[in-house]
């Protein structure tokens, strides 16, 4: 038998295609098998990685820890110890293992470190007289194995209960992969659910219309909507609401990947496999924001807004949205993916009935991807090109000062229904002579639906200004309150010796404490935060005997309160 050339071509094709496909961690130089689950209980999730949050994707696995504390913590994989970050929100006490393969596991909210790491941070935090700290450590100090104890679990910082935040990140970009990419043992063979098509007329403003809403219906396990979806628009964008289930978990999680098909076609989408914290507040450009703020759900798109800068889509040719040229019934479906591939499809028809003119609307025009600027007599908005996710028509009301401590007009700036991604700058211009005791104790409050803040107002030629990141009512304000000092234990003259810990709140008529300073005999005492509470637990800083302990502390206007006490111990 002759073996020719072609042959041997084809054979080695179909040898080649029945091959394993890599994965894209494989491919990538990412084995699934890589990493461990870091806790030796069962595994269970609270959260996954792109569940969507106020101003935020979810950006790793809360692992539960049976609503307990002090469970131990063991490294997913060899590396060493690179990095500890001590925060009052956020993480609170988080460690950083850097590993061989170029990826980095982060382990947050946790109560403490391996002993030997945890007397290192306490010296560095009193080299440093703060209790927060980022610490960058070097490699040889603190080497680990695959399943070495780290430390402890916890609930310090943003943390709303027990349990562990774990991240895999990209160690050179910190970019957070979805770590159910790789194998850690979760179980999973439940689909996702889907609740809701949404559609939208790309004509006008994502902020400026009501979108049509259709309840979608499982049928012989495939979910459908009620007829034929018709639209007055030649573009149109789709966005889903959906969830999923993991085997053995009730809680609602974020889903992994949604595609629009017509036909075998993929037409657009996302995939949340890969986001870094520096574009994690595109979510509120990946999802409805309006509705989500007035009590509605996640919305998420399937085409991207147009200063949406996430990297999650698929190009669809260039077009932001789906065309509709004529009146022809087009046939569509939505694949709705988890991480481990089980999936859920909708099926639907859509069909243009006419085309209404997009009406006209008051406000000033602004772009997404421009420099935007608005301002009157008494008022100035400078919005960055990277600002807005999406055109609208701005609108601005100023209305006359009635407040004896405000010195300024009330600015209604726009609604706080729109999101802003950076940072803009309002000036103000006050409306009075300000006295000059008030002139170092300006703010601009912030008004956003029920929410009360303030920034420090800064002097720039003859106008008051600060950065926000909402919309909202304004006012320059004076703020002449200091914060005060409490605690029930910590009295003057006291003896503590049967305590183990100080604990001390500070309260200020704005909620906003910028500095506080605990010296003990002269010398920084390290207090941990968490909120406006303070606490320090006795140590070798604080021996038996008589002391003096000062506290100070200061809030956003700079008004300062000191409190001196003398205590036994």
């Amino acid at each position: 038998m002759r073996f020719t050339l072609s042959a041997a071509l084809m054979l080695f094709a179909v040898l080649l295609y029945a091959q394993p496909r890599p994965s894209q961690e494989e491919s990538a130089g990412h084995s699934k098998t890589y990493f461990r689950y870091p806790l030796n209980i069962p595994v269970k999730l609270n959260a996954n990685f792109g569940e969507m949050r106020p101003n935020h994707f979810h950006m790793g696995l809360d692992l539960f820890t049976q609503r307990k504390e002090n469970l131990p913590i063991y490294a997913a994989a060899d590396g060493y110890v690179a990095r500890i970050k001590i925060e009052p929100g956020g993480f609170g006490r988080a460690i950083y293992l850097n590993h061989p393969n170029g990826l980095t596991t982060l382990y947050a909210h946790m109560n403490d470190f391996m002993p030997e790491l945890e007397e290192y941070v306490k010296e560095k935090q009193y080299e440093k007289e703060s209790w927060q700290v980022d610490l960058d450590i070097p490699e040889a100090d603190f080497p680990v194995k695959k399943g070495t104890f780290i430390g402890y679990s916890g609930n310090t910082g943003g943390s709303q209960g027990p349990h562990v935040h774990f991240e895999i990140r990209e160690t050179t970009t910190e970019k957070c992969l979805n770590p159910l990419m790789f194998d850690l043992n979760i179980p999973d063979k439940v689909p996702p659910d889907v609740y809701r098509l949404v559609v939208y007329n790309r004509n006008i403003s994502t902020y400026e219309q009501s979108p049509l809403v259709y309840p979608l219906k499982k049928v012989q396990g495939v979910y459908v909507p009620a007829g034929i979806i018709k639209v007055n628009t030649d573009k149109v964008v789709f966005a889903i609401q959906a969830a999923d289930k993991m085997s053995g978990v009730p809680n609602a999680n974020g889903i992994f990947e949604a595609t629009l098909y017509k036909v075998a076609e993929a037409l657009n989408g996302f995939k949340l496999a890969r986001i870094g914290y520096d574009e994690t507040r595109y979510l509120n450009a990946h999802t409805d924001y309006r509705i989500k703020n007035g009590g509605g759900p996640y919305y998420q798109y399937l085409f991207p807004l147009p200063g949406n800068g996430l990297d999650i889509y698929r190009p669809s040719g260039g077009k932001p949205f789906f065309e509709l040229p004529d009146t022809v019934v087009q046939a569509l479906r939505i694949e709705v993916k988890d991480a481990y591939g089980n999936t859920s499809q909708v099926k639907f028809s859509v069909q243009r009935t006419g085309y209404w003119p997009v009406p006209a609307r008051p406000g000033y025009k602004m772009k997404a991807g421009e420099v935007n600027v608005y301002e009157t007599e008494n008022m100035q908005v400078y919005l960055p090109e990277n600002a807005l996710y999406d055109s609208l028509n701005f609108t601005y009301t100023g209305f006359p000062n009635a407040d004896p401590l405000a010195f300024s007009g009330i600015h209604h700036i726009h609604t706080y229904t729109v999101p802003v991604h950076a940072n803009y700058t309002l000036r103000v211009k006050p409306d009075k002579i300000i006295p000059y005791h008030l002139r170092d104790r300006l703010l601009i409050k912030k008004i956003t639906k029920n929410n009360i803040s303030v920034k420090k107002a800064v002097w720039e030629l003859g106008w008051y200004k600060s950065d926000f990141r909402d919309f909202g009512i304004f006012q320059l304000i004076a703020d002449t309150e200091p914060p005060q000092v409490i605690s029930y234990s910590l009295k003057d003259g006291a003896n503590l010796s049967k305590l183990s810990k100080l604990v001390v709140s500070v309260t200020d008529n704005y909620n906003q404490v910028k500095n506080f300073r605990a010296e003990l005999d002269g010398e920084w005492l390290m207090f941990s935060q968490r909120g406006n509470t303070f606490t320090y637990k006795f140590d070798e800083h604080c021996p038996r005997g008589e002391h003096e302990l000062k506290i100070s502390v200061e809030d956003e206007a700079g008004n300062k309160t000191e409190k001196t006490f003398k205590f036994t111990r």
